[in-house]
């Protein structure tokens, strides 16, 4: 170990494979965020490299400059060692919590800049690994709390509190209710109109829509366009990680709802998420 050399707190969430046994990685670090590493002989040396360096494990690692010695933003690192920190059985054992849990860390690494500490983004995507190593399947609420956590961190996260707008508090909003990761309340004033049923219609009125163009929710008053997607206001409960018990029955439609806003975020789409979910309708345990 050289005075250069740091120890860093990671996740695998990109690999490459280069030459005959070698890998170029990206890491989620704690320390310093978003790196390129280069592991010599990577795919072949279990004794520097543990558990084959596999995604949804927490490692703990040696990184050291280059052998032109720059440790310089957006050089590539040399990985030195990584050992598993974290062990996660029941997560690397199951094909499709593995599928879940690389969608989770292709979500947030497509959120971190290069070489920013995201202590944030970090957490929400160790959370969320830690939820799929318990023995229950994840649920529809864990699925979202992830995605909306990630989205707020960023700062790119759609409004759905209140019209876009007009500020106009959305249907069945209570105030000072906040989202899973934000802790923020909840928009100022009344607090807004009665939850209705399932199917978006609140028994005040016509139902709001979900306007990626506008950034949010819009109201029937702002002109809400009958081809936007519904608004249920049995959604809330999710929104604001106060619910309990099962799903709604239409809880795949709010995630069904932040696809084309991730997609137009990023401007490119996440196939995994696909995958996901197929396995989140599975009627039986995964």
């Amino acid at each position: 170990m050289t005075a250069n050399d740091l120890a860093v707190t990671a996740f695998v969430v990109r690999r490459v494979t280069t030459g005959e046994s070698d890998l170029v990685l990206s890491l989620l670090t704690r320390e310093r965020g978003k790196i390129d590493v280069y592991a010599r002989a990577g795919r072949r040396s279990r004794r520097r490299f543990q558990a084959g360096l596999s995604p949804c494990l927490l490692f703990q690692g040696m990184i050291a400059p280059s052998r032109r010695g720059s440790s310089r933003p957006g050089s590539l690192w040399s990985l030195e060692e990584m050992i598993v920190a974290r062990p996660a059985a029941l997560l690397t054992s199951r094909p499709s919590r593995m599928v879940v849990g690389q969608y989770a860390t292709e979500l947030v690494r497509e959120f971190c800049p290069p070489e920013v500490p995201e202590p944030e983004l970090f957490q929400h995507l160790d959370d969320f690994l830690v939820r799929l190593d318990q023995p229950r399947s994840p649920t529809w609420r864990d699925w979202f709390a992830l995605e909306w956590s990630v989205l707020t961190a960023a700062g790119v996260a759609p409004e759905l509190r209140a019209c876009v707008l007009c500020r106009r508090p959305a249907p069945g909003r209570r105030p000072g209710s906040g989202g899973p990761s934000d802790g923020s309340g909840g928009p100022s004033g009344a607090s807004g109109e009665p939850s209705g049923g399932s199917g978006g219609r609140s028994a005040a009125g016509p139902s709001w829509g979900f306007s990626e163009a506008a950034g949010g929710l819009v109201c029937p008053s702002c002109g809400r366009s009958p081809a936007m997607p519904v608004w249920n206001p049995a959604w809330n409960d999710i929104l604001d990680g106060t619910g309990s018990g099962p799903d709604p029955e239409d809880a795949p439609a709010l995630l069904a709802l932040l696809e084309p806003w991730i997609f137009q975020v990023l401007n490119r789409k996440l196939h995994a998420r696909g995958l996901c979910r197929s396995i989140f309708s599975s009627p039986t345990e995964w």
